[in-house]
């Protein structure tokens, strides 16, 4: 058999171009006769890219998290469908048996999806015959040889047994600059050749084998009248789901206001007439578009509309229905009002309805802040620093400080009264310190504490509070019950933070790593422990009806849960100093 192929460097190798297997074995240059692409879809043969296919730059889409792998985006995929998008191609709809599928068939899924989504007949099966031949191949880290039989036959090879990132390579990186071996730096020669062979016109019946370990191999013969599929794509096709992404809308607005969201739907291996329709929630949540009709390849945006008319969270569903099933997608809106951000030089920084109403940033401070508390009662807020120094804005009133006495041990936080009429100071000793009308219940002052204290809370009731140490212990006084504390659990991180429900009867911890430990009547509505962070926890505050709360981490990030919407936060950005504490704005 004649075959010609490139030298093994590194990336990906091809055989030239199609083979006729006729008597005289010639080399024959492939020709093309394609399907016109539908609408909207990508570029096909012969119209080959003008440059290799990057994603852009901080691709989130489908499969853009690996954290988060389901039906449509199984890990390892986030690659093949940034590309898919630069292209201006729709994900693909993965069978819902995909989990179940062999690493052959699963790459026979995907080049059949790239096929059709550009309006390309299928290849019609895996015939195990072929199997061999390309495992053949790929055990030889070369290109799968040929059967004699079939009309017109095709392969292409990758040094990865990774098939997804082999297809994408294939398909997007096989122009000048990319991996293919056979494709010079000035073009021609045998660029964009893998991506002809995938995309190719093949007789049929056509039949397709794949080699995988420890290269990856495919080959594709025409014509074949010789082997029986064990694989066909007839028996795939009425698996594929409609494709959604988000995987659920989670909106977050102040009451009263709107949230547009959009729901991405797509059709991938067949044509998808689909419908949308929202079960409950109306009201708060609305669909601006209800039913789309796509080729594959081709996608539509379902804008989802949340209004809630006052605090809470709102739940509905919307039902998506496309020829092979239904699927349902959550819909979560939640309704709060916003918070403050303060960074250890007194910086503030305000998100969604909470005023900025003044703050130390710039300011020369004698010691660092490092706790805050919101006014209870309408806009203002404390800040207090490591020598008990307290900064007042808006309505909340000054009663005194710690600033400039001399203290055991400095300041780790604060908390007031319910009307806003005094506040505590609490020292990592455990030493506490009342102004206004907060009164004296007591203190660890001068105790042996396991670990030091890191903060407190103080009791609905105004005659009590609770302090908490890095060990997870809680110590209560006045009429702050106790619920119990984690004190006596190892903990993967210390304890940072505590907050209080607004009834008084239970509390919240939260350790640096995000996670969040429950008591007493405050509800667990999820943390951040066990999640990457770029900067540890630092705090936690609770919304004023105690049905959610926000984690502050120290780069300004916020992570919010329950009914604390998310309004903006300081990740990512540049911060003079680092963020320590964040507080709930509570309007009157």
């Amino acid at each position: 058999m004649a075959d010609v192929h490139g030298s093994i460097l590194s990336g990906v190798r091809r055989v030239a171009a199609f083979v006729t297997l006729a008597a005289a074995v010639a080399l024959l240059l492939p020709t093309f006769l394609l399907a016109p692409a539908p609408a909207g879809a990508a570029i096909v043969p012969p119209q080959n890219p003008g440059a290799n296919v990057t994603p852009a730059p901080g691709y989130s889409g489908p499969c853009g998290s690996l954290s988060n792998p389901n039906l449509y985006c199984p890990s390892g995929l986030a690659l093949l469908y940034g590309d898919r998008q630069a292209e201006g191609l729709a994900p693909m709809s993965l069978p819902s048996n995909w989990n179940s599928l062999t690493p052959p068939e699963q790459l026979f899924v995907l080049t059949d999806e790239e096929r059709i989504d550009r309006g390309l007949p299928p290849i019609s099966g895996l015939a195990a015959n072929l199997d061999a031949y390309a495992q053949a191949g790929a055990n030889a880290h070369t290109d799968p040889p040929f059967p004699h039989y079939g009309s017109t036959a095709g392969s292409t090879s990758a040094t990865t047994s990774s098939m997804g990132t082999a297809l994408a390579m294939w398909m997007y990186d096989d122009g000048p600059g990319g991996t293919n071996v056979d494709c010079p730096p000035s073009g021609g020669g045998g660029c964009w050749g893998h991506r002809d062979i995938i995309l190719g016109s093949y007789a049929a019946p056509s039949l397709m084998g794949v080699g995988y370990g420890p290269s990856t191999t495919q080959i594709f013969v025409g014509g074949d009248t010789v082997d029986t599929p064990f694989f066909t794509w007839a028996q795939e096709a009425p698996l594929l789901p409609v494709g959604v992404y988000p995987f659920g809308v989670d909106a977050s607005v102040l009451p009263g206001t709107s949230q547009t969201s959009s729901m991405e739907l797509w059709a991938s291996g067949e044509n998808m007439d689909i419908t949308a329709t929202q079960t409950g929630g109306q009201g708060p949540f609305s669909l601006s578009t209800t039913t789309c009709n796509l080729a594959p390849g081709e996608f539509c945006n379902v804008p989802v509309h949340f209004t809630p008319p006052t605090v809470g969270v709102y739940m509905a569903t919307v039902t998506v229905s496309g020829p092979n099933g239904t699927q349902s997608v959550l819909l979560r809106g939640v309704a709060s009002h916003g918070y403050h951000l303060v960074g250890s030089d007194g910086g503030v920084f305000s998100y969604g309805d909470a005023p900025f109403e003044g703050s130390t940033g710039g300011s020369r401070l004698n010691q660092p802040v490092v706790g805050t508390a919101a006014a209870r009662t309408g806009p203002g807020y404390w800040m207090v620093a490591a020598d008990g120094g307290i900064f007042n804005y808006g309505g909340a009133g000054y009663f005194g400080s710690m600033g400039g006495r001399p203290l055991d041990a400095p300041i780790v936080g604060m908390a007031t009264t319910p009307d806003g009429g005094g506040y505590w100071e609490v020292a990592s000793d455990g030493g506490v310190f009342s102004f206004g009308d907060a009164h004296f219940y007591g203190s660890r002052g001068g105790q042996a504490v396991d670990g030091s204290i890191v903060g407190m809370a103080a009791d609905a009731t105004g005659h009590g509070y609770w302090l908490v140490s890095s060990e997870g212990g809680i110590f209560s006084f006045g009429d702050a019950g106790f619920y119990g504390s984690a004190g006596n659990i190892p903990l993967v991180r210390p304890v940072v933070g505590m907050a209080a429900t607004g009834d008084g009867g239970g509390y919240w911890l939260v350790a640096s790593d995000g996670g969040v430990f429950t008591y007493g009547n405050a509800g667990f509505q999820g943390s951040a422990g066990g999640l990457p962070l770029n900067a540890p926890v630092v705090g936690i505050a609770a919304t004023p009806d105690g049905g959610g709360y926000w984690l502050t981490a120290s780069d300004g990030g916020v992570f919010n849960y329950g009914d604390a919407g998310f309004f903006g936060s300081m990740g990512g950005r540049p911060l003079v100093a680092p963020a320590v504490a964040g507080s709930a704005y509570n309007p009157a």
